[in-house]
């Protein structure tokens, strides 16, 4: 019966009190990106400790001379043995060592002063790999205002990102300028950001960076006393998590001041939210990661003059806030169970409280669910765009609706405009509601019943004083075609019904338990019915302590070190003994060591690289299909990288040793060791932290001047890390010796061969099925790019998978650090399985504003794709990979520019 655009309010015959408002072509124009109530949201509160010490002079007396007495010092304490960083040169790796270097229980302290830092700060819970997180560690600094760490000159997007870790402080400190988000969080349990501030100064602006303070995939999170200001996209934004207090937070002139996204068991209380687009938001969206939204509840918040016109970049993601209308102050879209109350909502020109469903959001549900409703995708996952159980009660709603305004509801202020005059302080879309009791929701594949009969599911308000409402698609209605546009400028039967109030929501942290009445004396908590937990993010067996026994680091004999690669990080490379030639890691293993290469790189800035396998003696790697080789414990992969002077000559002779990779297998995991060499090319040192160098090459008769960037230990791990459900910790794995991309032949010494068949010859690998049987991906280098187009379709499909395979489906899937993308790019799953959407077809950026730009992958228009764009940028914040390359990979780019314009039309194509 809708085999068309389904478009509330759009349709030709929409009556409202039966008078026609405007003909069919009203429809939205919705080019560059559809519709987008969402994405993150910052708060927070500057607050100042004034300390004052006094005394009163007695009578003179006989001549004493005074003791000297010392004035109290001001600002925070800090524990003993805390780790305090000093200023000076250098900052950025020394602070970055002492996050990779941090055991349990370490207080860092970062310095007093404003500071210019070079790259994102990374903390990795589980930096060695071992499945152990750190606990119990505080990063801080002096103050919101006395340490102040600025990324406008950054080569990264992030300001501080923090993955794996159990009860993480942050406090204390401002984050500035940073090109990406401001402070991000994934993978915790037990987060407390207390006092910290994300800013971005200056006029509001598109290009500002993301999210101000960005927990995401986490439990357990307190965000408290914090300031944020700025974020084109939202302030405090906590997303994908549960078990949330966020409390006391000033937010600021952003897009959205703080949201609350496909998260459940929040608490948002006593914050401020003014001078941003939206106050406040609480949004579910379909981000196909099993993580979805209920039990929020908003209260004794001050939202107040959201006026500020809508800065965001535009997207196609139907919630992305760039669709927020300005001068709203708190908006509920899609999510269930939410209660709102006790709230100061004031001056805000269009609305001060919506209801909506995702059929307000995107204007075309039958294409939404063609895609989204694929086998696996976020329907099926369940999702579900239809809010229930909303409650709004004991709120002072007032001044709104003097300067209606947002292109994403335009045909609702005219409606409302002619009908009634001007808009209602709180709006409820009722076509959810609608859709979902006519049968036309299920009829269209969403998972949607009609609303319970004894009015569990309802959107219920009462006791909201004088302020008016207002509610699209009357409960007898079943025609799409009539709105109703109802209105009461004073309650009289408009969603008065009433709601069983939700449950305390609480943070366990290390133990303690903070939240509503529990540990602070706010109005309306008596600490009665509580919901909170430990949450499912766990422990693991603990590995090397320290660095491990720096005694075993010493190079002896013709074999490698063994005892030294499972108990130590050891300062030098030469100390494995891993070479005959400890200046030539490309050539001479010792120990059995085995040379091998893969189909089609992982583009690391034009560099080449040598690759070694290393088993010890009389172990087997086991063969998988579709995963890495279960390598036994013991075993090493080393790869070396070295920059040419000109592409066009490879080969040692004709390069400059840059860095060599270890991943060593040791009895708790994986772990991962940079070495970067040094100037005479004698050796390589370890640098956890990484390093960057000034690098100059010729590639195709043009010179390339760059930054070659050495990734530290925790970002290797950011890249490497693989969890395999939602209750296991995030483990490090290899990328690259996977059978599809070492299905190939390799010159040895004593022949060519096929790699897997020589691997299995050696005695190095079990359970190898017939070579026919193994996948492989087809091979790409530079230099190919010139016969991509008398590729067939078939071929061209699979090297495009295999370039993007390699290159980003270690992120990129269900199971990697980019899971809550809901982009899929592993060779193995079939493009055609679901149409492509997860591979990017007519996909909208989840974690990514998109600029202009609507989709992840535009069949037939590379220019349009997000996809396309950021393999193409080396902006940080924009180009993807986000690290491990500075320049662009031209050829890669063409290969998938030509994929995409080959790719089969879809609804999103022009």
């Amino acid at each position: 019966m809708f085999n068309k655009t389904i478009h509330p309010l759009s349709r030709k015959g929409i009556k409202a009190k039966s008078t026609q408002l405007w003909p069919s072509n009203s429809h939205r124009n919705i080019t560059q990106g559809k519709a987008n109530w969402l994405m993150p949201t910052g708060v927070a509160l500057l607050m100042a400790f004034n300390l004052t010490g006094c005394f009163s002079d007695d009578d003179p007396a006989p001549v004493v001379t005074p003791p000297v007495v010392q004035p109290p010092e001001t600002g925070p304490t800090f524990p003993e043995g805390a780790i305090k960083i000093p200023a000076g040169d250098n900052l950025t790796m020394r602070i970055q060592e002492a996050l990779i270097n941090a055991q349990s229980g370490a207080v860092i302290v970062l310095p007093k002063g404003t500071f210019n830092i070079d790259s994102t700060l990374l903390f990795d819970g589980d930096v060695d790999g071992d499945g152990s997180y750190a606990k119990n560690v505080t990063i801080m600094g002096y103050g919101m205002k006395d340490t102040v760490l600025n990324f406008s000159q950054a080569n990264s997007g992030d300001g501080i990102f923090v993955q794996n870790a159990l009860n993480i402080t942050i406090q204390d400190l401002s984050v500035n300028e940073a090109k990406n988000n401001g402070i991000k969080l994934k993978n915790t349990n037990g987060i407390i950001l207390r006092r910290v501030g994300a800013v971005w100064e200056g006029e509001l602006d598109k290009d500002n960076g993301a999210y101000g303070l960005y927990p995401v995939e986490c439990e357990n999170i307190l965000i408290e006393d914090s300031y944020v200001r700025g974020s084109a996209d939202a302030g405090i934004y906590v997303g994908q998590s549960q078990y949330i207090v966020v409390r006391r937070n000033i937010a600021k002139e952003n897009v959205a001041g703080i949201e609350v996204e496909n998260s459940k068991y929040a608490d948002v209380y006593d914050n401020e939210a003014m001078g941003n687009t939206g106050g406040i938001l609480v949004f579910d969206l379909p981000i196909n990661n099993h993580r979805y939204g209920s039990s929020v509840r908003i209260f004794n918040n001050k939202v107040y003059d959201n006026n500020t016109p809508n800065f965001a970049n535009a997207s196609a993601n139907p919630a992305g806030v760039h669709i927020v209308p300005p001068g709203t102050g708190v908006i509920v879209l899609s999510t269930a169970d939410v209660e709102i109350f006790n709230n100061e909502i004031t001056h805000h020109d269009t609305l001060g409280v919506t209801v909506s469903s995702f059929f307000i959001a995107e204007p075309d549900m039958t294409s939404f669910v063609g895609n989204y409703g694929q086998p696996g995708q976020a329907i099926e996952d369940g999702w579900r765009p239809v809010p229930r159980n909303i409650y709004l009660h004991d709120n002072v709603i007032t001044d709104y609706g003097s300067k209606p305004k947002g292109y994403l509801i335009q045909d609702i202020i005219r409606a409302y405009v002619i009908s009634h005059g001007t808009l209602p302080g709180v709006l409820y879309d009722g076509l959810g509601e609608m859709l979902a009791n006519n049968g036309t929701a299920a009829y269209l594949g969403l998972k949607e019943a009609p609303f319970a009969a004894d009015g569990s599911d309802n959107v219920c308000a009462s006791d909201n004083g004088d302020v008016s409402y207002g509610r699209l698609y009357a409960n007898s209605n079943t025609d799409i075609s009539i709105a109703d546009v109802q209105y009461e400028k004073t309650q009289n039967n408009l969603l008065k019904c009433t709601q069983v109030s939700l449950p305390v929501h609480t943070v366990t942290f290390a133990g303690q338990v903070f939240g509503c009445g529990v540990d602070d004396n706010t109005a309306g908590c008596d600490g009665g019915v509580l919901v909170g937990g430990g949450g499912t993010i766990g422990e693991g067996e603990g590995g090397l302590v320290g660095d491990g026994d720096q005694s075993l680091c010493q190079a002896t004999g013709s074999n490698v070190s063994w005892d030294a690669l499972l108990k130590a990080n050891c300062p030098k490379l030469s100390d494995y003994n891993l070479f005959s030639d400890a200046k030539n890691p490309t050539a001479g293993p010792n120990s059995g060591g085995v040379p091998y290469d893969l189909n089609t790189q992982l583009f690391t800035d034009y560099a080449s690289k040598y690759r070694f396998v290393y088993l010890p003696s009389g172990q087997k790697a086991s063969y998988s299909e579709n995963e890495a080789f279960d390598f036994p414990v013991g075993s090493v992969i080393v790869k070396t990288f070295a920059l040419p002077s000109d592409t066009s000559k490879r080969g040692i002779s004709n390069e400059s040793l840059i860095e060599t990779r270890l991943l060593i297998h040791r009895p708790t995991g994986w772990s991962a060791l940079p070495y970067v060499w040094n100037a005479d090319k004698t050796d390589a040192t370890l640098a956890k932290a990484g390093a960057i160098s000034s690098q100059t090459l010729s590639h195709k008769g043009e010179s390339l001047t760059f930054n070659y960037m050495v990734p530290s230990m925790n970002q290797c791990k950011q890249c490497h890390q693989f969890k395999a459900d939602d209750n296991s910790n995030a483990v490090f794995v290899p990328i690259g010796p996977k059978a599809r991309h070492l299905n190939r032949n390799y010159s040895y010494q004593d022949g060519t061969m096929n790699q897997l068949l020589k691997w299995e010859s050696l005695g190095i690998l079990h359970g190898l099925p017939n070579l026919s049987q193994v996948p492989q991906v087809p091979a790409y280098h530079d230099g190919d790019e010139a016969t991509v187009a008398s590729l067939s379709d078939t071929a061209l499909m699979q090297t495009a998978k295999g370039y993007l395979d390699i290159n980003c489906a270690h992120c990129h899937r269900p199971e990697g650090n980019a899971s809550n993308t809901g982009l899929k790019l592993e060779y193995w799953r079939g493009y055609s399985d679901d149409a492509g959407f997860s591979h990017g077809t007519c996909k909208s950026p989840v974690a990514y504003g998109g600029g202009n730009l609507g989709f992840d992958v535009v069949p037939g228009n590379a220019a349009e794709s997000i996809m396309h764009f950021r393999m193409q940028s080396t902006t940080p914040g924009d180009r993807m990979p986000e690290i491990g390359r500075s320049l662009s990979h031209d050829e890669g780019v063409a290969l998938i520019s030509e994929w995409i314009k080959r790719l089969p039309a879809a609804s999103c194509s022009h």
